[in-house]
């Protein structure tokens, strides 16, 4: 089997592709060693290959590299984005400062169609990425996600939230909690869907891809097109190491 990880700034995404093209659903683990031990009741066969998408610091990473191969006795590839692949062109004037978990999302979303497409990743980061129709990157936003919206906030005034708040919605709110938790909801949507009525005017076909750990609270607020992938990242691995399905 080979074992697909997604390294995130504060998290391991990872899931097992079979020899036959199943994958497993994914899990969240905190080290390798704990992804090591889920495993570690399933005998019937070994890991051949590690791939993992990883935007950590190069040391981080390097850590990463080794713990993978001294837990699974494989080798690990990690993905590097490449400026032609799969149908998807990038238009950085240095592609490796594309991140790579943007790269691997919109090459996930492209391989399930071609045409226009708006790829979403709501995490520590919320990116927003558009694709032509021929396959070209247009650019993108990156902006702090709700979290960090909303840390930053506590970080830097006297504001103090409450962590069990759980309304969420664009209304005005008429508490301190209310006016945060909802304006920055506000904040988020309003980019998507300037973004995706731009794009939609332009390409009637084109679709919405959402991603990423603050995707459940952005998804109720968004248009009915948009389609819900939240392993989206770990798709693109496959696709950018053995290339599309056939």
């Amino acid at each position: 089997m080979i074992i697909e990880i997604d390294a995130g700034n504060t998290r391991l995404k990872w899931r097992r592709r079979e020899r036959g093209g199943v994958v497993s659903a994914a899990a969240i683990a905190d080290s390798v060693a704990a992804i090591a031990e889920a495993l570690a009741g399933d005998a019937s066969q070994g890991v051949d290959a590690v791939r993992i998408a990883s935007v950590r610091a190069p040391e981080a990473l390097q850590g990463l590299i080794v713990e993978c191969e001294a837990a699974f006795g494989c080798s690990a590839t990690v993905a590097k984005v490449a400026r032609h692949c799969a149908g998807l062109s990038i238009q950085y004037a240095d592609p490796a400062r594309l991140g790579v978990d943007r790269w691997l999302a919109m090459l996930a979303a492209r391989a399930r169609g071609a045409g226009s497409w708006l790829v979403v990743d709501c995490g520590t980061a919320l990116t927003v990425d558009r694709i032509a129709d021929d396959g070209c990157h247009e650019g993108g936003f990156i902006v702090p996600g709700l979290e960090l919206m909303r840390a930053s906030l506590e970080a830097n005034t006297r504001i103090r939230l409450d962590s069990a708040y759980s309304l969420r919605e664009l209304a005005l709110g008429h508490s301190t909690d209310a006016a945060v938790y909802h304006g920055t909801l506000a904040a988020a949507v309003a980019l998507i869907r300037q973004e995706w009525a731009g794009l939609h005017a332009n390409s009637p076909q084109a679709r919405l891809a959402l991603t990423g750990g603050g995707a459940s609270e952005l998804l109720p607020q968004l248009p009915s097109e948009v389609e819900l992938l939240p392993d989206l990242v770990l798709d693109g691995l496959a696709v950018a190491i053995d290339g599309p399905a056939a």
